[in-house]
């Protein structure tokens, strides 16, 4: 069978004279042949050829012409217009030819139609030529140098607009502006984004109205673009500047030069911000048996006396803080050693007493400030510079203030920039630490500053909280090797062995090792060659040289001149690279490519399950990704995949042998995850740290017995795994700074796209200023916005929605089941306790349009247990919604035997379900 080769054609169509002046007619591809004498239509062309015999008609030429360029689509214009004054088109030529030259013909038609059209004289039109003369030049500049005159438009055009904005002159457009539009974003091949547009047509609505709103007699003016792009060079300007200075880069091969938005000018303006000053200096929260917020120690050293009948009392105030919602401060008398007061609101406390009561240790010609303490957080990671996010590398560093609300910290607008710097010639982001912890030495000792709370100048002191960072980051900042080494811990000495110096101990691997502590960084810091003998290091009473247990000379020992600093304790174990990216990516893969690899239906039919997965309501996220893939999975495709992946492989794997090593692997990391994957912990806290503990040394054992029943040779040891290790650290961090999701690392590696955009758009010639000068604008701006009352209240969250950053707020991926960060679909499986009676024992329902169908959970068997789920039933009860509060979502998407399958892998939902339904381990 001979193949057809024809291809999709395109065609030239003559059209009919338009209905009203100013019409143009826009055709292409009809697909219709219609005969010239009788005007009858085919659908092909030998129809057309066949039917002019009729007519007697030898050659005639199809109305609908098939072009011979099937890959070019021609937009052809004809001259429609009768108004010769208007538009200057030359007549229509008649298109009887000959078939032979039917192909000649058609070409130079349409070369004189585009011709003529090109001929028209339109930039007679003063309108159309002032804009493309705008636009044109505006494309053109290579740099910006447009001044007032140069953005100005003709008062002959706006004269003009009169008579040619009507619906007749603007044909196709609707009206003036909307051609203008249309030229602005499809006019030319510069590209814009649509969310770009939206912030343009917004600012444009709303400089219109302000055009609309302004008194007779005064002037409206836009400012020139020198103006807005260069405003911090300019003497007249009034808009306040954020400073960015210049460094020089120890260790680059070149000499080289980076610029810096330094902590203290990014508090300065936080500070004196009235809406941010409040949120970032709070008072500690020292309630017991809980950890819901990082409110560190605030104190304010204010001389004060108390509201006693002895107004003799002088009180030297240390610190404040709260606990079971009532305020307490701690300090010194003058006749007594240190005591907490119990206060009644910060208010009870007076100005400060005279001279004569004062402490005689206090200097009488000192000038006393509040003091408030911003404990600040830390942030370096590495990104790209190229799209294709591989090569050209660069390293930032990202601040946050700590005693911001959980939501806020990691909101992109409480985000400050410091730097970025190219990773080249020796040069890296650590080479941006002498800077760095300069200003942050000063800061330790307090630096004054404008407090909008306070209404007046207070001493900021900003300690260092912690530094996140990815786990080899993490080694570079304490100054080791590496992971990759025989002591690759940043907190002990323990010597991770090979797989095949593999020890049948388990509890080397759970029990504790010697502690590395400041002392022996600092020690270890203390000579170049980094010899110096470490005392106590890897045996009591034996002393090894630094070097030998991994320690390295690099730029990060500027760290420890800060006193707020600790290698040791301030550098967490950050569960995005240690649980999703290490252990569940190690065992993801090892399930695919290792156990199930060449077993294809069983990973047909969990893919099948994972797919109807994809129907529950308990979960925001949905799994789509292929297991075959699981190598270059994200973080975020781990976290919706361990919440359903255990659950399938217990209730539908079960029987499988190949699986029976791998499931308890699965099962524990799991109810780790589902621990650790929470924001806070509003009671039983010293429970919970036991529980977490107990689940990592399960995980281990779990692990550590699959390496010892698999005959699989292409299984590898991952007890062995530093990432592994790093686990048994946890319960350290959450009890020095609560829950793990505080310092998870995703909003900041979240934060990169937009360093990389501003990267994208600079000329490479200076990017570490270009990125510095861009954030710092912003957060210029940001301090006139809030400080300033330009808006009203119903258009401040549009504004703030489209202008500030809201609109691209980084994406929360854990998924912890809060009701008021997702609404509550139908058919979803929630928690809830009766309006009624708050503190009742949530109980578990399934909401139906506007009621609640109450479930009961049936005592759990030790399998149960084990596999980390329970059962619930139907009960015939129901309530409606109104009379509840719904407190938490649940996924019990599962229903088999009769049973509502609990999943307790859900993020947040063991610890919730343990802690207010189960009580039964």
């Amino acid at each position: 069978m001979q193949k057809n080769t024809r291809q999709e054609t395109y065609k030239i169509v003559k059209t009919h004279l338009p209905k009203r002046q100013g019409k143009l007619n826009f055709s292409i591809n009809s697909g219709v042949f219609t005969c010239s004498e009788c005007k009858k239509e085919f659908e092909k062309p030998w129809l057309l050829k066949r039917h002019s015999k009729v007519h007697h008609i030898s050659n005639q030429m199809a109305t609908n012409t098939v072009l011979n360029k099937p890959e070019q689509t021609k937009l052809i214009v004809k001259n429609t217009i009768p108004d010769a004054n208007v538009f200057d088109y030359s007549s229509d030529k008649d298109d009887s030819s000959s078939i032979g030259d039917e192909e000649n013909n058609i070409v130079d038609e349409e070369n004189n139609i585009v011709d003529n059209f090109f001929d028209i004289e339109m930039n007679s039109n003063p309108v159309f030529n002032a804009f493309f003369d705008i636009f044109s030049s505006a494309a053109a500049a290579d740099e910006v140098s447009m001044t007032d005159d140069d953005s100005e438009i003709p008062e002959e055009v706006f004269e003009t607009i009169g008579a040619v904005n009507d619906l007749t002159s603007c044909y196709p457009f609707c009206d003036l502006q909307t051609m203008i539009l249309f030229a602005f974003i499809n006019g030319d091949n510069d590209m814009i984004s649509q969310q770009m547009l939206k912030k343009i047509l917004l600012a444009m609505n709303l400089i219109s109205k302000i055009q609309q709103e302004t008194p007779i007699g005064r002037t409206f003016k836009l400012p020139c673009l020198d103006a807005l792009l260069n405003y911090q060079a300019r003497k007249k300007s009034k808009m306040p500047v954020f400073p960015s200075q210049r460094i020089s880069v120890p260790g680059s091969n070149r000499n080289a030069f980076a610029h810096i938005n330094l902590p203290p000018n990014h508090l300065r303006f936080r500070m004196a911000n009235p809406k941010k000053s409040k949120l970032i200096s709070f008072m500690p929260d020292c309630t017991p048996n809980q950890s819901i917020c990082l409110e560190q120690d605030v104190w304010f050293g204010n001389i004060v006396y108390l509201k006693t009948n002895d107004c003799s009392i002088c009180f030297l105030v240390e610190s404040f803080h709260t606990a079971n919602k009532n305020i307490f401060a701690r300090g010194l008398t003058r006749l007594s050693p240190a005591h907490d007061f119990l206060l009644f609101g910060v208010h009870s406390m007076k100005k400060p007493m005279p001279l004569s009561v004062l402490p005689g240790n206090v200097d009488r010609d000192a000038v006393f400030y509040k003091v408030r303490i911003v404990s600040i957080i830390l942030f370096t990671d590495d990104t790209s510079g190229n799209r294709s996010k591989q090569y050209n590398p660069f390293e930032s560093w990202l601040m946050r203030c700590a005693a911001l609300p959980f939501k806020d910290r990691n909101s992109i607008a409480n985000i400050q920039f410091l730097s970025t710097i190219p990773k080249k010639d020796g040069a890296n982001g650590m080479s941006l630490l002498p800077a760095i912890v300069d200003d942050f030495k000063k800061l330790e000792k307090g630096v004054k500053m404008f407090s909008a709370e306070d209404n007046e100048y207070v001493l900021v002191v900003a300690p260092i909280l912690w530094i996140e960072a990815d786990t080899p980051c993490h080694s570079e900042l304490c100054g080791l090797l590496g992971l990759a080494i025989t002591f690759p811990c940043r907190r002990c000495y323990i010597k991770l062995r090979r797989a095949k110096d593999f020890v049948k101990d388990l509890s080397y691997f759970c029990e504790c090792h010697e502690r590395q502590t400041r002392e022996h960084y600092v020690l270890a810091n203390s000579s170049p060659g980094r010899d110096t003998e470490i005392p106590n290091a890897l045996k009591i009473g034996m002393n090894t040289p630094a070097n030998k247990i991994s320690f390295r000379d690099r730029l990060t020992s500027h760290l420890l001149e800060l006193q707020s600093f600790d290698p040791e304790k301030d550098t967490p174990v950050e569960i995005l690279h240690t649980i999703l990216l290490g252990v569940a990516k190690y065992m993801v893969i090892d399930l695919v490519k290792v156990v199930l690899k060449n077993d294809t239906a069983t990973i047909a039919r969990l893919s099948e399950f994972l797919t109807d997965y994809t129907q529950s309501t308990g979960l925001s996220r949905k799994f789509t990704q292929n297991l075959r893939h699981s190598s270059s999975f994200l973080g975020r495709d781990f976290k919706v995949l361990l919440q359903i992946l255990p659950v399938i492989l217990i209730t539908e794997f079960s029987g499988n042998h190949e699986l029976e090593l791998v499931i308890p692997c699965f099962v524990e990391l799991d109810r780790l995850c589902s621990l650790v994957f929470i924001c806070q912990v509003t009671s039983d806290f010293d429970n919970y740290i036991i529980r977490v503990d107990n689940t990592v040394k399960r995980l281990i054992r779990a692990l550590f017995d699959y390496n010892k029943g698999t005959k699989n040779e292409l299984h590898k040891a991952y007890c062995t795994k530093p990432k592994v290790h790093y686990l048994t650290h946890l319960k350290e961090d959450i009890i020095r700074f609560g829950p793990a999701l505080n310092y998870e690392t995703e909003k900041g590696e979240q934060f990169n796209k937009h360093i990389c955009e501003h990267l994208f758009h600079t000329n490479r010639q200076n990017t570490s200023m270009d990125v510095c000068l861009k954030f710092a604008k912003q957060i210029a701006l940001q301090h006139a916005i809030d400080s300033g009352l330009f808006i009203k209240d119903n258009n401040e969250s549009l504004f703030n929605y489209t202008f500030f950053g809201i609109l691209r707020e980084l994406k929360d991926n854990n998924d912890t089941g809060d009701i008021e960060d997702d609404a509550v679909q139908n058919n979803s499986f929630v928690a809830f306790v009766f309006k009624d009676d708050p503190i009742s024992c949530p109980r578990i329902g399934l909401v139906s349009g506007s009621v609640v169908k109450f479930l009961n959970i049936v005592p759990r068997t030790d399998n149960d247990r084990n596999n980390n789920y329970a059962k619930a039933v139907m009960t015939g009860e129901h309530s409606d919604v109104a009379n509840m509060n719904l407190v938490c979502k649940l996924d019990l998407h599962i229903f088999r035997n009769l049973f509502y399958i609990v999943n307790l892998s859900k993020f947040g939902s063991y610890w919730f379900i343990f802690n207010n339904i189960l009580f039964d381990e």
